[in-house]
């Protein structure tokens, strides 16, 4: 994610918001395992439609009269990162579907990885050494999820995950060539494009409109309280930490959302998952700290909540 930071930064305000973010964006592998019945995509579409009128209202009360401004700088790469969001909105889901929520979260984790090799092979962005080290390191952990899946029989939860990652990644690309640091327009036009994607999908499907109660509320909620919450968190907190700091801050997410579905619902990660999970986060960690100190500090930070 992509933000400024403030004149006048408060790093006691900035910490907090933050965190709080993380534990938003952590808590939609416990939500969907809380659905009884709602197909993925009768979640994907209650959650994708409730963060499009939260942002719908969000964006029309802070910019008003200005509101088509905010998507006319390049329309073109606008709706790519549009489109490649809302790609990961709906694979992450269907990871959920179809994996354990350490393997997804934890593989979801190596999109900053995959920014950076398609910003070196899309925008010519330079990867310095401990940078391609962390990306080895990274591969290697992905290699023991996913490889202990497969010989199973298994693994297309994980698959979904990598395009969950790769999506996010592909956004991040069309912000940087975009030259913006505004995620929020292009989290609405993703909310758009999975709630029509979702849409088409249980009409093929002869999926129902209506659902149970409890579940339209959690899907909804997913929608605002886990993105848009805590994506709205996120902005205002960054404004008052370094990148490095949001970096950090940011694998409260990745942390908790194992352990929450873990002590909830007695869904433990797997030993492979717990292997190849700690290499993912350590090389999080060595390139937010040892990254900082090679080059200047970056005004932007990103992060792959889905």
């Amino acid at each position: 994610m992509c933000i400024r930071d403030s004149a006048v930064p408060n790093r006691s305000v900035g910490v907090p918001l933050v965190m709080i973010a993380g534990i938003c964006w952590s808590t939609s592998g416990l939500i969907y395992r809380l659905i009884e019945n709602a197909s993925p995509w009768q979640v994907l579409f209650y959650r994708s439609l409730a963060l499009f009128v939260m942002l719908a209202i969000w964006l029309g009360v802070n910019y008003r009269k200005n509101f088509f401004s905010i998507f006319s700088n390049s329309i073109g790469l606008s709706l790519t990162g549009g489109v490649c969001l809302g790609a990961a909105f709906t694979t992450y889901i269907l990871a959920l579907e179809y994996t354990s929520v350490p393997n997804a979260m934890f593989i979801l984790a190596a999109a900053p990885f995959i920014t950076a090799l398609l910003g070196r092979m899309i925008l010519g962005e330079t990867i310095t050494g401990i940078t391609w080290i962390c990306m080895i390191v990274t591969a290697v952990g992905l290699g023991v999820m996913v490889g202990e899946e497969v010989s199973l029989g298994k693994g297309l939860g994980e698959f979904f995950a990598l395009c969950a990652a790769l999506g996010f990644s592909c956004m991040t690309i069309s912000l940087r060539a975009n030259h913006t640091n505004d995620l929020l327009p292009t989290i609405f036009l993703a909310s758009i494009t999975a709630t029509i994607f979702a849409f088409f999908m249980m009409i093929i499907r002869s999926d129902v409109f209506i659902l149970q109660t409890m579940d339209w509320i959690y899907s909804s909620g997913m929608g605002i309280f886990q993105i848009g919450l805590g994506f709205l968190l996120f902005t205002s907190g960054a404004r008052h930490l370094k990148a490095v700091e949001l970096t950090l801050l940011s694998l409260t997410e990745i942390i908790a959302g194992p352990l929450l579905v873990w002590v909830f619902l007695d869904e433990a990660p797997s030993k492979a998952a717990l292997s190849g999970g700690a290499l993912i986060l350590g090389a999080i960690v060595v390139l937010a700290v040892l990254g900082s100190n090679t080059k200047e500090e970056n005004s932007t930070v990103l992060d792959s909540a889905v």
